[in-house]
């Protein structure tokens, strides 16, 4: 089974691994995000589009602002979470629409993928939310090698383990917004997104504007299966709060019931 770096609801940092695959333990250190908040993209990074044209990133960037996402495209945990909630709320950022007034972008973090992964995974969208039909020129999924993949996902801060033995991936989980010139504008951990929130990145990312730093919320009571991508409750943990809340019910029932006795002896 996968990894779980923070158990979250949707916000925080989880991880995803290949499925069928099983490895030595993974050094979670690696597998973070980084807010580089103001940091440059490098535009000169080669990838393959969907139809197998190469493009250099840059050739996405320059017109409005991007939302970036990072995953594999045969993943079927917690990437398939992120990119699906995407899909979802595409239409429902306020004021913003996807091909007018900002771009998607999606990288595929797995070297072995090649255009017709990208390919599927775009038609994916549309299969999923049939009403973002006309936005497809705002949709942009991308392939490439190990070196070209990594000089995107470093600069983003966004750091994952790939085992080419195994052809195992973990990965953080989140979304990042570019500017227009491809400097990096903000972060939103995990893999739920509020149309709003996000909205209010967009705005920022097209002024050029650098935003705060994101804050990683922990809830340790959730748990995202990697592999599965379902959330369930971790049910230790619910125990052992579950157990703590009765004894301090019990000890304040106790001193309550002492100090009753008390006044009535008295």
């Amino acid at each position: 089974m996968g990894l779980v770096i923070a158990a979250t609801t949707g916000w925080g940092q989880v991880t995803a691994e290949q499925p069928g695959t099983s490895g030595p333990k993974t050094d979670t250190t690696k597998i973070r995000i980084d807010q580089k908040l103001g940091a440059q993209v490098p535009l000169d990074a080669e990838f393959k589009d969907r139809t197998g044209k190469t493009v250099k990133f840059g050739d996405v960037l320059g017109k409005r602002p991007v939302l970036a996402l990072l995953i594999f495209y045969k993943c079927q945990g917690v990437c398939s979470v992120e990119f699906e909630e995407l899909t979802k709320i595409a239409n429902q950022i306020p004021s913003q629409k996807v091909g007018k007034d900002f771009d998607v972008v999606v990288l595929s973090i797995d070297p072995t993928e090649g255009p017709d992964f990208a390919q599927g995974k775009f038609d994916q969208v549309f299969d999923f939310q049939p009403d973002l039909k006309g936005t497809e020129d705002g949709w942009h999924f991308l392939v490439g090698d190990l070196d070209n993949i990594h000089k995107v996902s470093n600069a983003l801060g966004f750091y994952y383990t790939y085992d080419p033995k195994t052809d195992a991936i973990n990965h953080p989980s989140g979304i990042m917004f570019l500017s227009p010139t491809g400097k990096v504008s903000s972060y939103i951990y995990g893999a739920k997104y509020i149309p709003n929130i996000v909205a209010q990145n967009l705005t920022k990312a097209a002024k050029n504007e650098v935003g705060e730093k994101a804050k990683e919320v922990f809830f340790g009571c959730i748990h995202i299966d990697p592999l599965t991508g379902r959330k369930s409750l971790v049910i230790e943990r619910v125990l052992s709060i579950l157990g703590g809340i009765t004894v301090v019910v019990l000890l304040g029932s106790i001193i309550i019931l002492s100090r009753r006795n008390r006044t009535k002896t008295g």
